[in-house]
C-alpha cells in the first residue's frame, strides 16, 4: 500500500506542479508563482512524509525492497524537475517577451531595442510583426531606436521593467503603442 501512495504522491505532485508552469507560462501571473510557492511546500512535506514511510517499509520488508526501491527513485526524480521548473520561473520573469507590430506604413530597418538585453531586427515590413525575447538587467526602460526612410525615430517601449511580461508593441501608433498580452 506504501507503494502505491508513494507512486500516487509523486505522480499527483509532477501533474500539478506541471500544471502550475504551463498556466504560469501562458498567463504570466504573479498570483501563480504565488500558489506554485505554496504548493511546493506543502507538496514537499506531504512527499517527505511518505518517502520517509516508504524507506522505512525498505528496511523493514524484505521480500518487497525492489517495489521500495523503485518508488523511492521515482519520488526522487521530482527533485531535480522543481530545480528545472524553478530555473524555468526565474527565467520567464526575467525576460520580457515583445512582439513587435510595425503600423507605420513604410519599412522599417535597423531596430535596436536599448535597456535590456540588446537585440537588433534588421527590418520589419509593413504589417510584420516580430517576438523578441529580450533579458531585463535590471530595474529600467526599454527604448525602441530604428530607421524609417533614414531618419532615425526612438519609441519608449516599456517604462520600469521589473519582472518578466508579455506585450505587444504596434510601432509608430502613438495612441496605442503597448498592449499586455494573457
Amino acid at each position: 500500500m506504501t507503494n502505491k501512495i508513494g507512486l500516487f504522491t509523486a505522480l499527483i505532485s509532477f501533474l500539478i506542479g506541471t500544471i502550475l508552469l504551463i498556466i504560469f507560462y501562458l498567463t504570466n501571473s504573479t498570483s501563480i508563482t504565488i500558489y506554485g510557492m505554496i504548493f511546493i511546500a506543502i507538496a514537499g512535506i506531504i512527499n517527505l512524509g511518505v518517502f520517509v514511510k516508504v524507506l522505512i517499509n525498505l528496511i523493514n520488508e524484505n521480500e518487497s525492497r525492489k517495489k521500495y526501491i523503485l518508488t523511492s527513485g521515482i519520488m526522487l526524480l521530482n527533485i531535480p524537475i522543481v530545480i528545472l521548473y524553478f530555473y524555468i520561473v526565474m527565467f520567464l520573469i526575467s525576460t520580457m517577451r515583445i512582439t513587435f507590430i510595425n503600423e507605420t506604413g513604410t519599412k522599417l530597418t535597423d531596430l535596436k531595442i536599448i535597456g535590456g538585453e540588446t537585440k537588433i531586427i534588421k527590418e520589419l515590413g509593413v504589417g510584420e510583426r516580430q517576438t523578441e525575447w529580450i533579458g531585463i538587467k535590471f530595474e529600467n526602460d526599454f527604448i525602441l531606436e530604428y530607421k524609417i526612410d533614414g531618419e532615425i525615430k526612438r519609441e519608449m517601449i516599456y517604462s520600469y521593467a521589473v519582472t518578466g511580461e508579455r506585450i505587444n508593441h504596434r510601432i509608430g501608433n502613438k495612441s496605442n503603442g503597448i498592449e499586455k498580452v494573457y
